[in-house]
Formats: C-alpha cells, sequence, structure tokens
C-alpha cells in the first residue's frame, strides 16, 4: 500500500502574488478537495511541473509559507527565482495544474512555551513565516525574535507582513538587517547577523530554542555565534537547508 505522502496530488493554480522582484507566491488549491494534505508548520513539499503533453519535466522542494490553520483548500509557497524550475513556475497562469507531494521534514514549531529565536537569511523565511503565522492562530503568547537577514529592503520579502504583526502583538519582534543597502532612513540593523546584534536584542539567552534557516554558510555562521556563547547546539539548536 502507497505511503500517502508519496502519492502527487493535482492542485490548481488559483493565483501567483509577488513579494519582491524576484520572490513570489504560488497560491495552490486541490483540484480534489479530498486531496487537501494536513501538514505541521514549518514542512515542506515537492513541486511537480509537466512538460505541455503531460509527462513528468522535474520536480523541487519548497517550505510551505502559509499556517495549517488558515490554509483550508489552499497551499501557499514561496518561491525565489533562481534556474530553469523557478522561473517555469512563476510563468504558471490560474487554472494550471501541477503537482504536489508530501508534506515532509521536521524542522517544525517546536513543542512547549520555550521562547524561540529565528534566524532566516532570503527565502529561508518562508518556513518561519508558517510557523509565526500558525502561533498567532493559536493564539500563542510564546516570545518569537525573528532575525532576518537580506541584501536589500526590496530584497525581503513579507516586510509590511511581519512589521504589521509586531505592531499586534507584543510577543513577536522582527529583528530587520540588510547587507548591502545603505537607506538613508532605516531603523533596522545593517550588515550580517552577528553576535553583538544577538546581544543587542536577546540580551538574556536563557530557555531559547533557536532555529535556523538559509544557505549552508549563513547555518554555519549562525551555529558557531551561538556556540561561542556557550549554548549546546545539539540540543538548542534546529537547522533547515534552504537553497
Amino acid at each position: 500500500m502507497e505511503n500517502p505522502v508519496l502519492k502527487i496530488r493535482p492542485f490548481r493554480v488559483a493565483e501567483i502574488t509577488w513579494e519582491t522582484a524576484d520572490t513570489y507566491t504560488l497560491h495552490l488549491e486541490p483540484v480534489d478537495s479530498a486531496d487537501m494534505i494536513a501538514f505541521k508548520a514549518g514542512q515542506w513539499v515537492y513541486l511537480h511541473l509537466s512538460n505541455p503533453d503531460g509527462t513528468p519535466w522535474a520536480r523541487a522542494a519548497y517550505s510551505i509559507a502559509s499556517a495549517p490553520e488558515e490554509s483550508g483548500q489552499k497551499l501557499r509557497l514561496g518561491i525565489k527565482l533562481a534556474g530553469d524550475f523557478t522561473k517555469r513556475g512563476a510563468k504558471l497562469m490560474p487554472d494550471d495544474v501541477i503537482g504536489i507531494q508530501g508534506p515532509f521534514g521536521v524542522f517544525v514549531t517546536p513543542q512547549g512555551e520555550s521562547p524561540l529565536a529565528m534566524f532566516a537569511a532570503g527565502i529561508g523565511i518562508t518556513p518561519f513565516r508558517s510557523m509565526i503565522r500558525s502561533l498567532e492562530a493559536q493564539g500563542a503568547k510564546r516570545k518569537v525574535v525573528l532575525f532576518y537577514s537580506n541584501k536589500t529592503i526590496e530584497d525581503t520579502a513579507y516586510f509590511d507582513e511581519f512589521e504589521s504583526l509586531a505592531k499586534k502583538h507584543d510577543w513577536f519582534v522582527p529583528v530587520f538587517t540588510l547587507t548591502q543597502d545603505e537607506p538613508n532612513v532605516w531603523p533596522g540593523e545593517r550588515g550580517r547577523i552577528n553576535g553583538n546584534m544577538l546581544d543587542k536584542h536577546v540580551p538574556d539567552l536563557a530557555g531559547f530554542v533557536f532555529m535556523s534557516c538559509g544557505p549552508k554558510t549563513f547555518m554555519d555562521g549562525m551555529k558557531l555565534m551561538l556556540e561561542e556563547r556557550g549554548i549546546d547546539t545539539r540540543t538548542r539548536l534546529k537547522q533547515e537547508l534552504f537553497g
């Protein structure tokens, strides 16, 4: 008997919304409502694209950008343009049918009420968006500090959404930092996420669970930063390679 997670389910494109000049959210709905998948915040799926004649073309893995509590009959994937697959995905039109396989992954919201410090680079923000929106939907009060690194403000997907969320909930603190852009008026941080930045926004690391998502070099840097502060990264750091 086939594992239901491995079944390729037909989903229809509802719309595409552009978050930045090179990052889009793909809004999908199952062709058959019975094929809507149940997932945990932070998990990912395989997106299958086909040739014009319906034969399989390629697949790629993407984290789900929406929260389980808000998904209903819609699934949202956050995708950054990088190569032929993502470019073809960006050209999908409403009512086009693609395949979804999953969900997969153990990079999910930690159980309990421990405060969370999240480190995201670029499109590595996607699983964190799902987790944060899920926590909001649950009425959670646990502290969440999101460190979110991008080259420029124009590259920062979901910026307005996180700003708005922070104004509504004091448990959520986004820390935006830019590594290349130098805007004249910028209330956030500048440069790569580093120990001084962490100390400034999380002066007491006791009790925190740390989560990191982005390119390998980024995650290696976050791991080293925490270890330099005496954090046992084997038990207190969860990582998801992205990109």
